[in-house]
């Protein structure tokens, strides 16, 4: 999905669109960006400052994704980066970055906090996977529902959807990937080499491995 918009509009358009959808559910029932973080364990909360990761942190290929929670081409590379991982165990690891086109997925603000929110119980990942598969329902009633079939603490998970910290992290990922010239979601840096779309798993496989290889000759060359 292709960006529109500049950066400096992020936040007024990410608050606006969701408090307003906020301040509606609610009349109706009544920094510069961090340097990548290690691997967290999967059963531990994902702090505001910790980048969701999955793989090892020893592992000599990292891809980072800058991603939309509505977007369907993102939505096509999960089961993509799954196969990466499963295919080089160990090599690599997978970290999320926020990027959603809230100008095109008005509906984006309140998903990518919602994840999130499940991320401070620790099940950030349950919940990417969940919304990625029912992109079509993700409604705050259909996320509470996700979170409840997650066993998650559920007046918890409802106030983090207004937590302004979970805003600023969104924040921060958007504009670090406005500062590497992502123009499109999903973008990919692999080891900091730059991929744009949802490409195949063979052409993707093969970029893993260029960059295994890469990685090999200059551990090689360390005296």
């Amino acid at each position: 999905m292709k960006i529109q918009g500049q950066k400096n509009r992020f936040r007024l358009l990410f608050v606006s669109f969701l408090f307003v959808f906020l301040g509606a559910c609610s009349e109706s029932r009544s920094e510069k960006a961090v340097g990548i973080e290690p691997a967290a364990s999967s059963a531990a909360a994902q702090g505001v400052n910790t980048l969701p990761v999955r793989g090892e942190a020893s592992a000599v290929v990292t891809i980072e994704e800058f991603s939309d929670f509505q977007c369907p081409f993102c939505a096509r590379s999960v089961p993509v980066m799954k196969q990466l991982l499963a295919d080089f165990p160990g090599q690599v690891r997978w970290i999320f970055r926020h990027f959603p086109v809230i100008s095109s997925h008005p509906n984006a603000a309140l998903v990518h906090m919602a994840v999130l929110a499940a991320g401070k119980q620790g099940h950030f990942w349950e919940m990417h996977d969940a919304v990625f598969e029912n992109r079509d329902h993700v409604s705050r009633q259909e996320l509470i529902g996700y979170a409840r079939g997650m066993g998650l603490d559920l007046k918890a998970f409802e106030a983090s959807l207004q937590d302004r910290s979970l805003i600023a992290r969104i924040e921060t990922d958007y504009n670090e990937g406005a500062d590497r010239m992502v123009r499109a979601t999903p973008t990919f840096f692999v080891n900091g080499r730059k991929i744009e779309g949802a490409i195949p798993y063979p052409m993707f496989r093969r970029e893993v491995e260029l960059a295994i290889l890469s990685a090999e000759k200059k551990g090689a060359a360390v005296p």
